[in-house]
């Protein structure tokens, strides 16, 4: 077993999102993803593996931001980035 002095957080979150009516995006939370020890990349576990829609990574921060401000009327384009 590994003795972790700090453990590792999740630098994105992964979300299946789902368009709906009136230009709504429902987003479903699906998974995480860890950056690599020498900063080259990311594992991503999934929960979930959503047959339509999208995935959609997201900084837990971002997402903390947003729902704090009450961001979640954005245009489609915004979100796509």
């Amino acid at each position: 077993m590994t003795d972790r002095k700090e453990k590792s957080r999740p630098s994105f979150e992964a979300f299946h999102v789902k368009d709906g009516p009136e230009d709504k995006s429902y987003f479903n939370r699906i998974g995480t993803a860890f950056p690599h020890k020498d900063g080259q990349g990311h594992t991503i576990t999934l929960d979930a593996v959503p047959v339509d829609g999208r995935i959609v990574l997201r900084s837990p921060k971002e997402r903390l931001e947003e729902t704090k401000r009450g961001d979640q009327k954005r245009n489609r384009s915004e979100r796509d980035r």
